[in-house]
């Protein structure tokens, strides 16, 4: 009669050890649910850059920019990814005249990887390195010696973001405060522009003595419902100091756009542990 026992007691086990797993997969306490945070920008503003020797002059005009970002949280650590996509346009004459003409073509793609911590309930600072790749040319829209110059790079730097939340009266705001500075970064920066001969002639590494790049962002996304509208500002600066073809960008836009985390309208609170990225309201 033990012996009996004992055997349905065994079976009964092994039936339920499936039905125990799947119940653990299938449970609400387990399924973390990571939302892709998601923005959209369209940035205005103004532009300058100089380029050495072959033009003593600042260029200066008008800029403009689209970009994608997109950040996902890890969901068994405090690891956060962050992708940033960018275009951007800049047409402007010499500052000193007005005549002439250049133009600038740049788009860059950074991933980012950063941790974070909490000081308090409502402010995070986010932290870690992000890779940059960058490439884009200038072009002199009246030819001369010198039309065109390509200019390409990438980077490895730190990047740091404080986020912090608080109520505009009833309305949900979250400010956003992003720095990233590369650290050690291969380049082209040719000797004498698009005169140079050979294949490695215009190639090039350099840390913060020989090329100095910075990337600014303030956001302010103010939250309606599960969508955000983003205002803000973006500042850019790019600097070639390696050789005797010196050149240096530094750009200023206001930010409008859109920012939310993609899909949360099919999820709710009640049967998901959420893990956003940057969001905590």
């Amino acid at each position: 009669m033990n012996r009996i026992l004992i055997k349905l007691f065994c079976g009964a086990i092994l039936l339920a050890m499936p039905i125990g797993v799947y119940a653990k997969k299938k449970s609400a306490n387990d399924s973390t649910y990571c939302p892709l945070y998601t923005a959209l920008e369209l940035n205005v503003g103004g532009a300058a850059w100089i380029e050495k020797p072959l033009s003593y002059f600042t260029f200066d005009g008008p800029s403009f920019s689209v970009g994608v970002e997109m950040m996902r949280a890890s969901k068994d650590s405090k690891w956060v990814q962050q992708h940033q996509l960018r275009y951007a346009y800049n047409r402007g004459k010499m500052a000193i005249s007005g005549n002439g003409g250049s133009n600038v073509h740049m788009g860059n793609y950074t991933f980012g990887m950063m941790t974070h911590s909490t000081v308090c309930p409502d402010l995070r600072l986010y932290y870690g390195y992000d890779i940059d790749v960058m490439g884009g040319l200038v072009t002199n829209a009246h030819g001369g010696n010198n039309p065109m110059t390509i200019k390409s790079d990438i980077s490895v730097g730190f990047t740091g973001m404080a986020v912090y939340d608080f109520n505009l009266g009833k309305l949900p705001v979250t400010a956003r405060y992003q720095m990233a500075l590369p650290v050690l970064s291969a380049f082209s920066q040719l000797d004498q522009g698009y005169m140079t001969i050979g294949l490695f002639d215009g190639y090039r590494v350099g840390s913060w003595e020989s090329r100095f790049n910075m990337r600014n962002r303030l956001h302010f996304d103010l939250h309606f419902d599960t969508w955000a509208l983003r205002l803000g500002y973006n500042n850019d600066i790019l600097t070639y100091y390696a050789t005797p073809n010196h050149f240096q960008y530094v750009s200023h836009q206001f930010v409008v756009g859109f920012a939310g985390d993609l899909m949360r309208w099919s999820i709710s609170k009640e049967n998901k542990n959420i893990k956003p990225a940057l969001y905590t309201y």
